[in-house]
């Protein structure tokens, strides 16, 4: 509907982010969702993350779909922040290759939500970052 693009374009906008500004704001959130073409289909599920430079780091358990991710596997990572009350906000997706190897866990590297231990460490490698940032007025 070409009438929503003009309001937008009059009385809001959408803004396309470039790489560093995707990098920063993808250090200032903790959650996100992986996506892959798995063995048994395409998943997308989410994850508690930090960041080590370009690499996005999570844990997971070796019984979990995302236990595949530690061998190098074509991915994709998104984060957002939406604000209902501002309508406001904006996303990140991320394209790259899991199995990149972690030397250590990043510093501020969050504790999984989902229960159990989650000793297995996942390292994506980042290569393209786009991202956009939204509000409605």
């Amino acid at each position: 509907n070409t009438s929503k693009v003009t309001c937008m374009a009059q009385y809001g906008h959408l803004t396309t982010l470039d790489a560093d500004e995707c990098r920063l704001l993808l250090g200032t959130r903790r959650f996100g969702r992986v996506g892959w073409n798995s063995a048994s289909g395409v998943q997308i599920l989410p994850v508690s993350y930090g960041m080590v430079g370009d690499t996005i780091v999570f844990r997971t358990m070796a019984a979990s779909p995302l236990a595949e991710l530690v061998r190098p596997v074509e991915v994709s990572f998104q984060v957002d922040d939406l604000d209902d009350e501002t309508t406001t906000g904006w996303s990140i997706l991320v394209h790259g290759m899991s199995g990149a190897p972690v030397e250590q866990l990043p510093a501020n590297m969050p504790a999984p939500w989902a229960p159990g231990d989650r000793p297995l460490v996942i390292g994506i490698a980042a290569d393209h970052f786009a991202g956009r940032s939204i509000a409605a007025d």
